[in-house]
């Protein structure tokens, strides 16, 4: 067990059972053979073909706009969560985009984002105490509450969101640090953005194709993370090298992609470095190019 492997495991995935979701040619997500066959259920709103997937000719460009194919996909992604064929919705919505940083075509349910093989982002705050701990920086690290959906109990980063539609950046961050461990506005302000990192990960739902924003932010000890809205169980502050030990040593101790965020910031502060024999590699791995 290694550091490259958490890697690997988060880049997992086989094409060929995904045909791709075109719209105006361009590919916006990939969609699992099966769910596919299932969509010609609806041909006024989807062309379902033996190679690829698109929306009916009505709602393609340029005689419809974001707020329509919003419309339209929404009512078929309500359906497949009433017969049961994707997860149930959540109400919260993600932008439809061809890449990070595109512009948006149509937004869509999160729970359906996996299933259709839509890219999506979020952010990951690491919270650092300088000098914080046994002698080394210490790091915030959240336990996930135990009745959570997904992945309870495991080891998180400080704070964490997806980046729901109509917020900026900066926005979705202040109000997650809120949320998620009770930071004051004046403080979450001074998190900072310092890379991106990005992966593709065959799961039970479909693709994920997912870019994650990395924050920093430096705290003193007299700032202590508490539960808010109870999507955490507890914080505790780590010395960095037993941090960097856990991701190390544990594939499943951390949720999954926690690791890629730990990973580039252990590479940022100099305690990952090129004397490591999969240095090249690693590097490369965390900003994995998109099919």
């Amino acid at each position: 067990m290694d550091f490259l492997d958490h890697i690997r495991h988060c880049n997992r995935y086989d094409l060929s059972g995904f045909r791709p979701f075109l719209i105006d040619g361009r590919v916006f997500g990939w969609v699992r053979h099966g769910l596919a066959e299932e969509l010609r259920r609806f041909p006024e709103i989807f062309r379902v073909e033996a190679e690829q997937i698109g929306l009916a000719t009505a709602l393609a460009p340029p005689r419809a706009d974001a707020t329509a194919r919003t419309e339209q996909i929404g009512a078929v992604v309500a359906q497949l969560a009433a017969d049961g064929l994707i997860p149930k919705l959540r109400g919260e919505f993600y932008a439809g985009i061809e890449t990070l940083g595109s512009p948006p075509v149509f937004d869509i349910d999160r729970a359906a984002t996996t299933s259709f093989g839509i890219v999506n982002s979020g952010f990951h705050l690491n919270g650092v105490v300088r000098d914080g701990v046994q002698g080394d920086d210490g790091m915030w690290v959240a336990q996930r509450a135990f009745d959570k959906s997904t992945f309870p109990g495991k080891l998180d980063n400080l704070v964490a969101g997806g980046h729901p539609s109509g917020l900026t950046p900066q926005e979705n961050v202040l109000k997650e640090c809120a949320e998620e461990a009770g930071m004051p506005e004046a403080l979450a302000r001074t998190a900072r953005p310092v890379s991106v990192l990005s992966y593709t990960m065959e799961v039970p739902d479909g693709l994920r194709r997912h870019a994650m924003l990395a924050y920093d932010i430096d705290l003193d000890t007299g700032f202590t993370p508490v539960p808010v809205d109870g999507e955490v169980h507890g914080f505790e502050l780590y010395p960095a090298h037993e941090v960097a030990r856990i991701v190390r040593t544990e594939l499943e101790a951390f949720k999954y992609n926690c690791n890629l965020i730990v990973i580039d910031w252990l590479i940022r502060t100099g305690r990952l470095g090129p004397e490591h024999p999969d240095y090249l590699a690693i590097n490369q791995g965390l900003r994995s190019i998109w099919p």
